[in-house]
C-alpha cells in the first residue's frame, strides 16, 4: 500500500511538472494516450528502468499521431532518456520534435534548450572520446564479448556461460540480473563468441584431452556439438570466430608445427579451409562474412606480429597495421568498413596502450592511416563494436597493495606504507626499526617499522628489475647487504640471477655460481655465509623441468642442490633459528622440512592454497612453529605437524607475502587487490576516425 502510495504522489508530481497537461485534467478523466504517458514516466522516473520506458514513449509517439500534444510531451521524454542513457539518438531526437511538432510550443521550446546544451556538450567532446564503465556485480571472466546490439554480456563463470543484461532497472551504468544457459558445460573463456546475427554463442570446452566445441542459442536452449580429430593447438581451441549467420566456425589449429585457422561447417563439422600466416590467432569474421581478420605472431616465442585479413573467396592474405608490435583483439565494426584493434607502440613501454582503428576497402585491404587512440588505462581485450558504434573494452580494476603490520598473536592491522600499487615482497631489517620491499617498477625501498616516509636504497640498479613475486629483498643478518633476484633490462632472455648490494644503496654485484643457474626466493641462512634459493633443473632425460631448492656459499660459487623432486615445483624456503633445517613449501600443497646437510624431507602438512606460489614461509622465533600464507590468510602450524591455527589480521584481501620481526613479536605482509576485469564502454570516437 505504502508503494502505491509513493507511486501516486510521483506520478502527480510529474505530471504537473512535465507539460501543458494539468491536474485538473485528472479529475475529469484520462485519455488512453494519456493513461500510457503516465506509464511510460512512472517507468522512467520511479522505476528507473529507461530501456522500458524508450520502447514506451516511441509506442505512444508511433500510435498517437491524432493526438499532437501527447506525443510531442512522449518524443520529448524519449530524447531525455537517449541523454541519460548516452546514445547519439538524442539529438536526433529533440531536432525530430523541432520539426514535426511546431504546433506544442512547450515542448519545442524545451527541446531547443536541450538540444543547445547537448550540441555544446558534445562539441566539446568531439576532440576525444567518452569511456563509461558499466558495474556488473560479481567477477566478469577474460574475454566477456558483448552482443552485436551493446545490449548484453556473455561471459564464463565456473565454467558455464551466462548473458547479463547491461542495462538494469537501478541506474543506467549498472547492470541488470545475470541469465545461465548452460549447466555444468565446462566452458572456456578463451573460446566464446557471438554470431554477428547475435542469435547465437559458441564455446569451447576447457576439459583436456577434450576437442569440443558447443553452439547454443543466445536466448538459451539445446547445445550443438561439434566433435573434431584434429589436434587443437594448446589443448583445446581458442579465440572462436561464428559467421553472421552461424553457420561457420572458424578457430586455430596446429598443423606441421605451424598455428594455422581451420573453418568447419557448425551444422555437419566439416573442414572448409584452412589459411593464416602462421602463427595465426584471434580470428574474427567480418559482418558479411567475405573476410576474417585475425593476430599473425612471428613466432610462438614472439608476442609481437601484425593484423592481417583473409578474403574467403580466393585466400588473398595482406597486412593491416604497421609493425611488428604487439597486437590484440581484432573487432570489425558493424558495417564492416573498420577494424580495431589494441596495440603497445612501445616494446620498452608495455604500460603504454592504444586502441588502432584502420578504414577497410572493399576487398578488405587498409585504405587509410590508422587512427591511433590513446587508452586512459589498459586493457586485456576488446569485448566488441556494437551496433550504436560503442565499442567496448575489458581493463583490469586498478591495482592496489600496501605494507601492513600485526602481532603475531593476531589483531588489527597497521598500514605503514600508502596505499599504491607497487609494495610487495616485505623484509625486516635485522634491528627491526625498517620494513623493505619491492617498490615502484622493480627498485628496493624502506619504511620505517612504525610507518613514515618511504626511503629508495637501490637508485644505482636502473638496468635491473626485481622480479615479482620471487624477488627477495632478503637483509644479512648483520645489516650490510641486500640480497635479491633480478633480470638485466634490455637483455634478452629475462635470465634471473642473484645479486648483492649494500643495503644503504650503492652498486649491486651479481653472485657469481658454477653452473650459472637461474634463481628466485634467496634468504641469507641465520650466520649469513650461505644463501638459500630456488631454482629450475632439466630433469635428466624428460623434457620438463622442475623447480628444487639449493644452497650456495654467499660468496658465490658452486651451488648445492637440496630437495631432487621430480613430480613438484618447490618454490618457497626458510631456514631454521638455528640454520640447520630448511622448511619449503612445494605445489603438491605440502610443506615439508630438511637437513641443510642432507637427507630426507620429513612432510609437516598439506594445505590448499599452497600451490600458489607467490606466498611465503617462516619460522617462529623458538622453532617451534612454521608460519605460511594460504588461501588469502596467514597461517601456523607446529613443525611436528597437527592442525593450523589462522592468525586474525582483521583485513579482507588476498595476503601473499610476509615477514616476521627479528624478535618474533610482529608480521609484516601485503594484501594487493584489484586486476579483476571491468567492463568500459568507449564512445564518441568515430568523429576522429581518419
Amino acid at each position: 500500500m505504502r508503494n502505491n502510495i509513493l507511486r501516486v504522489v510521483m506520478l502527480t508530481v510529474l505530471l504537473s511538472a512535465g507539460g501543458s497537461w494539468r491536474p485538473q485534467n485528472y479529475a475529469q478523466g484520462v485519455t488512453e494516450a494519456e493513461r500510457l504517458l503516465q506509464k511510460a514516466m512512472l517507468s522512467e522516473d520511479v522505476d528507473g528502468n529507461l530501456q522500458a520506458a524508450v520502447e514506451q514513449y516511441k509506442k505512444i509517439v508511433s500510435d498517437n499521431g491524432g493526438n499532437r500534444a501527447v506525443a510531442a510531451r512522449a518524443l520529448l521524454r524519449l530524447a531525455g532518456c537517449y541523454e541519460k542513457l548516452g546514445r547519439e539518438e538524442a539529438k536526433k531526437t529533440y531536432q525530430q520534435l523541432i520539426n514535426d511538432y511546431p504546433d506544442q510550443a512547450a515542448e519545442v521550446a524545451s527541446a531547443r534548450q536541450k538540444l543547445a546544451g547537448l550540441t555544446r556538450v558534445l562539441e566539446k567532446q568531439a576532440s576525444k572520446p567518452v569511456f563509461r564503465k558499466i558495474t556488473i556485480p560479481g567477477k566478469i571472466s577474460a574475454r566477456a564479448q558483448l552482443s552485436p546490439d551493446g545490449a548484453r554480456l556473455a561471459m564464463v563463470s565456473d565454467g558455464d556461460v551466462w548473458v547479463v543484461n547491461l542495462q538494469g532497472k537501478v541506474a543506467t551504468d549498472i547492470a541488470g540480473a545475470p541469465v545461465q544457459l548452460t549447466r555444468g558445460a565446462s566452458a572456456s573463456w578463451a573460446g566464446l563468441t557471438w554470431s554477428g546475427n547475435g542469435q547465437w554463442i559458441a564455446f569451447n570446452e576447457e576439459r583436456i584431452p577434450s576437442r569440443d566445441i558447443y553452439v547454443l542459442p543466445a536466448s538459451g536452449g539445446a547445445l550443438q556439438k561439434l566433435s573434431r580429430d584434429v589436434p587443437i593447438w594448446g589443448g583445446s581451441p581458442r579465440w572462436l570466430g561464428l559467421s553472421s549467420d552461424g553457420s561457420r566456425l572458424i578457430y586455430s589449429t596446429e598443423s606441421e608445427d605451424r598455428v594455422v585457422l581451420q573453418m568447419v561447417s557448425v551444422d555437419t563439422g566439416e573442414m572448409l579451409a584452412r589459411f593464416g600466416s602462421p602463427d595465426a590467432l584471434e580470428p574474427a569474421f567480418s559482418p558479411d562474412g567475405r573476410h576474417v581478420a585475425y593476430v599473425s605472431r612471428l613466432m610462438r616465442s614472439d608476442m609481437r606480429g601484425k593484423v592481417r585479413i583473409v578474403r574467403l573467396a580466393d585466400g588473398d592474405d595482406v597486412p593491416i597495421n604497421e609493425g611488428p608490435i604487439l597486437v590484440r583483439t581484432p573487432t570489425w565494426s558493424p558495417n564492416g568498413s573498420m577494424l580495431a584493434y589494441l596495440t603497445h607502440p612501445h616494446e620498452d613501454d608495455v604500460n603504454m596502450e592504444e586502441l588502432w582503428i584502420t578504414p577497410l576497402g572493399e576487398s578488405g585491404e587498409a585504405v587509410g592511416k590508422s587512427t591511433k587512440i590513446p587508452l586512459p588505462r589498459l586493457a586485456q581485450s576488446i569485448a566488441g563494436w556494437t551496433a550504436d558504434n560503442k565499442i567496448g573494452l575489458l581493463c583490469p580494476s586498478p591495482f592496489r597493495s600496501a605494507i601492513y603490520t600485526v602481532p603475531l598473536t593476531g589483531g588489527k592491522a597497521t598500514q605503514v606504507t600508502p596505499d599504491t600499487w607497487d609494495s610487495f615482497l616485505p623484509q625486516w631489517s635485522p634491528d627491526g626499526e625498517r620494513i623493505y620491499f619491492r617498490w615502484g617498477k622493480g627498485d628496493i625501498a624502506f619504511v620505517p617499522a612504525g610507518g613514515g616516509p618511504i626511503g629508495v636504497v637501490s637508485p644505482e640498479k636502473d638496468k635491473l628489475i626485481e622480479t615479482l613475486p620471487g624477488g627477495g629483498n632478503h637483509i644479512s643478518p648483520d645489516g650490510s647487504r641486500i640480497v635479491f633476484s633480478a633480470y638485466e633490462q634490455g637483455k634478452p632472455g629475462l635470465e634471473v640471477h642473484l645479486w648483492t648490494m649494500p643495503a644503504a644503496g650503492g652498486e649491486p654485484v651479481r653472485l657469481p655460481m658454477k653452473p650459472d643457474l637461474t634463481a628466485w626466493q634467496p634468504r641469507w641462512s641465520p650466520d649469513g655465509k650461505w644463501i638459500a634459493f630456488e631454482s629450475e633443473r632439466d630433469v635428466p632425460g624428460e623434457r620438463k623441468l622442475d623447480e628444487n631448492i639449493f644452497i650456495v656459499s654467499s660468496e658465490g660459487g658452486e651451488p648445492r642442490q637440496l630437495t631432487h623432486h621430480t613430480d613438484c615445483f618447490c618454490e618457497l624456503e626458510a631456514w631454521s633459528p638455528g640454520g640447520d633445517l630448511i622448511a619449503y613449501a612445494c605445489s603438491d600443497k605440502a610443506i615439508r622440512i630438511i637437513p641443510v646437510a642432507g637427507g630426507e624431507p620429513r612432510a609437516v602438512l598439506k594445505a590448499d592454497g599452497l600451490e600458489n606460489h607467490q606466498g611465503s614461509l617462516a619460522w617462529t622465533l623458538d622453532g617451534s612453529r612454521l608460519m605460511y600464507a594460504a588461501k588469502g590468510r596467514l597461517w601456523t602450524v607446529s613443525t611436528s605437524g597437527g592442525e593450523p591455527a589462522a592468525i586474525k589480521t582483521d583485513m579482507d584481501g588476498n595476503i601473499l607475502q610476509f615477514a616476521l620481526s627479528p624478535d618474533g613479536k610482529t608480521i609484516a605482509f601485503n594484501i594487493p587487490s584489484g586486476g579483476d576485469a571491468e567492463l568500459w564502454l568507449m564512445e564518441g570516437f568515430l568523429s576522429l576516425v581518419k
